[in-house]
């Protein structure tokens, strides 16, 4: 036991070791070449050693790099929870008991635990409190989100760094709140997204992001899982107004995209609990194969299109 956990802690211990070496190789190389360039007519060359100071080769984990040591200490913080996470059997954490804190329950039919939507035949997801990232970090409240799914659909496991739960409530990067599956129908999943990577209003409404049009070319990449074109992704798109809301839906054929060849995402923003805090996009993105979306495109747009908020 003792061993396995050595071995454990030594791997993120060692991509956090190599995690930190591109901070201090990108500025301090630049640096080091400048300071050569700008002394070596004037300075004997005992005197220059690497020319860079002391303070420039550590400068990466100065006060000067914000950005650098927030990135470095996520990183940090992020392998620790995936030693956490794989061995939590040595912290007397049964892995169903993590999974039971994210709302739902991992590998099991959602008929059998999500209570019955009003809608015939499906069961409703809604995040219990505390259970999801963004419910978490308080950056939906008041608000919250339901999704309409199949009795056989099942949760997925979302990885510790794709939640953001390190970087709440003031993310910079994408996150996943939850993900389920559904057997020979495809994935869904529901991501957020600052909207300060989308736009430069401060406070955006739908609109101020885009029309229908203009949006796809900013979350394309996002639901897609890599690039998106409009010209070689061909792309159906719809606005629904409801309940004082806007959502643009998309359908979108993309042959060889990392999430598969044919895409659906129903997308909206949502502001912050106080007038000081960020908005946010909130979609759901489905995603099928080539054989799942010819017997079963319908279902996955169903459970894609029951995303709205609450």
């Amino acid at each position: 036991q003792s061993k396995a956990m050595a071995v454990t802690y030594s791997v993120p211990s060692l991509l956090v070791v190599l995690a930190a070496v591109p901070f201090c190789q990108s500025r301090v190389g630049p640096v080091s070449r400048q300071h050569y360039s700008a002394r070596r007519a004037s300075a004997p060359i005992q005197n220059l050693r690497l020319g860079v100071s002391k303070r420039e080769r550590t400068r990466c984990f100065s006060v000067e790099e914000p950005s650098r040591r927030s990135t470095l200490r996520n990183g940090l913080f992020g392998t620790m929870m995936m030693a956490y996470g794989s061995n939590n059997k040595y912290f007397g954490v049964a892995k169903a008991d993590v999974a039971a804190d994210s709302g739902v329950q991992i590998g099991i039919p959602v008929g059998n635990y999500l209570p019955a939507s009003p809608v015939q035949g499906k069961y409703r997801f809604t995040p219990a409190k505390d259970s999801t990232p963004s419910i978490r970090g308080k950056v939906l409240k008041p608000y919250s989100y339901t999704l309409d799914l199949f009795p056989d659909w099942k949760a997925l496991t979302v990885g510790v760094i794709q939640t953001g739960d390190f970087c709440q409530p003031k993310c910079d990067e994408p996150w996943t709140e939850v993900k389920f599956e559904g057997p020979g129908v495809g994935k869904t999943k529901v991501m957020m997204i600052p909207t300060f990577r989308l736009t430069n209003v401060e406070k955006p409404s739908m609109q101020d992001i885009g029309d229908v049009d203009e949006l796809i070319q900013k979350v394309g990449p996002f639901i897609t899982g890599d690039y998106y074109d409009g010209e070689d992704m061909p792309t159906q798109s719809r606005v629904v107004n409801e309940g004082g809301k806007t959502y643009y839906e998309y359908v979108i054929e993309s042959p060889g995209a990392v999430n598969g060849p044919h895409n659906v995402a129903v997308v909206t923003t949502v502001p912050g609990p106080t007038d000081r805090d960020r908005y946010h996009a909130i979609m759901v993105i489905g995603n099928a194969q080539e054989k799942e979306w010819a017997g079963n495109s319908q279902k996955l747009l169903e459970v894609a299109r029951s995303f709205r908020l609450t």
